[in-house]
């Protein structure tokens, strides 16, 4: 990492993960778990001894998401994550503002520990690699064990640390694959209520599935999205015509192809298509398409060709420059465009290992997917010993596509034990998962009453003040209220947004408001020869005051600073269109702020030029 002010640490994100802070939200969490279960019940004080001694040793986990102005950066975060008890539905939103300002989560249930990463930070290998390192100095600890292996905080030797930006290195000019934006079909069913999630693991022998697969002359990876396809092709489709193809979403990973061992994201995704075209189709046809396509586009020639565009992309200067919210538009836009081809996705990890003299205290390990109404359905397959998981996470109600899968896995000879997490109902159930309690929503509930109420006072209002207008707008002064309490509930009190940034936006708030109220009385200039330049100097000495009380801090708040400026000309514009026509207290905001701004960069001295550097990096 290089350094930023007071010495602490910063890095780009790599190719990959530059889109998840862009397109990840509540609706779209980016969210993904891998989990241990062990064979005794989590002792919570030990693990959370293991987290703070092995997290040191993880520079690419111990960050936390700046917002650059052409791009997003981590830095390091000096702070130290809390374990939790399981209490919510898997893979949810991780707030970057949130959480001590990590990008993970760790949880325990039961006997299971439970690492949840937001995507921007790793992928499947990545997370794996973290998890058994906790896993290890956990059972360490439990155990009284010495050191045995070969980092200080007894991280094992097989796991890599290195975070170095894999798609940068093994980019070369070649011709560029593109992704295809073509819809695919999409599944449909009756939603759960609120943020539930239906998942459901199947558990079966590895060594049964690979000799079905051998069967067909077929890898595990080929078999089951063949089989994946099947299910949909008869279950959903019934085997009728459709013009949308069934688009499979596989994740491969790259360290394989370019012999990487990054701990940051190298991954790429290709599509496995199935056109139903209402002819009679078997299992063995649809198998042989798989295994055609993933011959010809799982091979490193391709996988160049994706590193080439997506790097390619990335290192154009006219994309480079253009500011970050642009960005966010525009890639949340190709990503909406291009995540139309995928009906799900089919994520396998692979085996996962452990060194011997852990392996009689693990049972099994799990992967699940974070699912949305966006992106209803999931699944996630990884095996340990000889037992195979493979998980469906889903938004739906109804199971058909999983019973399906799984009664065609039975009868092609490979026995599945099935376990969900008790939702929608009680069906293979075993008490592996809380049981969800709402305390946390009614909050959200309340401000969504809040927020309709407003609405409707607004219309009523505005209605009486139409049905008995005598000259005065007060309606507008009532609303600009209702408004500015709306903003403030919603973005300063529901969110846990820096400070800074709440300042920012009530400055703006409260700026149209005192010109909303003028306007309504009768418009006698007090708003913008008075109001706004007071709004400003508050929100320069809010601040300042900010920056004076973490001091240790303060490049948190100097973004916040430079737009407060670039807010204080907006008066100025205003004087020299002659809407102002009492400037003393304008001239007064505008120098003021200005001068705070050039004392901050003088003071700040070299770390200055670091935060730009790293706010503005391209």
């Amino acid at each position: 990492m290089k350094r930023s002010p007071q010495g602490e640490r910063w890095r780009k994100l790599d190719n990959t993960a530059k889109i998840f802070p862009v397109i990840a939200s509540k609706s779209l969490s980016s969210v993904f778990r891998i989990s241990a279960t062990l064979k005794e019940e989590i002792d919570p004080g030990t693990l959370q001894t293991a987290l703070e001694e092995i997290l040191p040793q993880f520079e690419g986990f111990s960050v936390r998401l700046g917002r650059g102005f052409f791009w997003y950066y981590f830095e390091h975060n000096k702070r130290m994550p809390v374990i939790e008890r399981e209490t919510t539905y898997p893979c949810k939103y991780i707030d970057p503002r949130s959480s001590h300002q990590f990008l993970f989560r760790v949880s325990y249930f039961d006997r299971r520990i439970n690492l949840e990463v937001f995507h921007a930070v790793t992928d499947g290998l990545g997370a794996v690699n973290f998890l058994k390192a906790l896993v290890y100095r956990y059972l360490d600890l439990k155990k009284g064990w010495k050191s045995v292996h070969t980092f200080d905080q007894k991280i094992s030797s097989d796991i890599s640390m290195n975070v170095e930006d894999s798609y940068i290195r093994n980019y070369k000019k070649t011709e560029k694959r593109k992704y295809s934006s073509k819809k695919a079909f999409h599944l449909s069913g009756d939603s759960l209520p609120l943020d539930e999630e239906n998942i459901l693991h199947g558990y079966m022998g590895l060594k049964e599935l690979k000799e079905a697969g051998k069967r067909y002359n077929a890898s595990v990876t080929r078999f089951l999205t063949a089989a994946l396809i099947w299910s949909i092709y008869t279950e959903h489709l019934e085997r009728k015509a459709c013009e949308a193809p069934i688009g499979i979403s596989i994740p491969i990973n790259l360290r394989t192809f370019f012999g990487s061992k990054t701990m940051a994201n190298f991954f790429a995704v290709t599509l496995i298509e199935y056109l139903s075209d209402g002819k009679e189709h078997t299992f063995s046809e649809i198998l042989k398409i798989v295994s055609s396509q993933m011959d010809l586009n799982i091979t490193k020639e391709k996988m160049e060709e994706v590193i080439s565009y997506n790097v390619s992309n990335e290192k154009k200067w006219y994309l480079r420059i253009v500011p970050l919210f642009v960005k966010w538009c525009a890639i949340n836009f190709v990503f909406r465009k291009n995540d139309r081809a995928y009906t799900m996705t089919l994520s396998n990890i692979g085996s996962i290992d452990v060194l011997e003299e852990y392996k009689e205290d693990v049972e099994r390990f799990h992967m699940l997917i974070g699912v949305s109404k966006r992106q209803p359905v999931k699944c996630a397959v990884c095996s340990y010993d000889n037992e195979l998981v493979i998980t469906f996470s889903t938004v739906f109600q109804d199971t058909r596509l999983q019973d399906h899968f799984f009664a065609f896995l039975e009868s092609e000879g490979v026995p599945v034990e099935a376990e969900s997490n008790g939702v929608p109902g009680t069906r293979d159930n075993k008490g592996m998962y809380p049981q969800i309690r709402y305390d946390k929503e009614k909050m959200k509930k309340l401000a969504n009453v809040f927020y309709g109420l407003m609405v409707i006072m607004a219309f009523v209002l505005g209605i009486i003040n139409y049905a008995t207008y005598s000259g005065s707008t007060w309606s507008v002064i009532a609303i600009g209220l209702m408004a500015y309490a709306v903003i403030t509930v919603r973005y300063s009190l529901m969110h846990h947004s820096n400070l800074g940034a709440k300042i920012l936006l009530q400055t703006a708030a409260a700026e149209a408001l005192w010109v909303a109220i003028d306007h309504s009385s009768g418009y006698s200039g007090w708003s913008v020869n008075y109001g706004i330049p007071s709004t400003i100097l508050f929100a320069d000495l809010s601040v300042v005051s900010l920056i004076l009380v973490n001091r240790m801090n303060w490049q948190s708040y100097f973004m916040y600073q430079i737009a407060i400026t670039v807010f204080s000309f907006i008066p100025l514009i205003f004087w020299a269109a002659g809407l102002i026509t009492r400037p003393p207290l304008t001239i007064v905001a505008v120098t003021l702020t200005v001068i705070l701004l050039i004392v901050t960069i003088l003071l700040g001295d070299w770390s200055v030029k670091n935060e730009l550097k790293r706010r503005f990096h391209i």
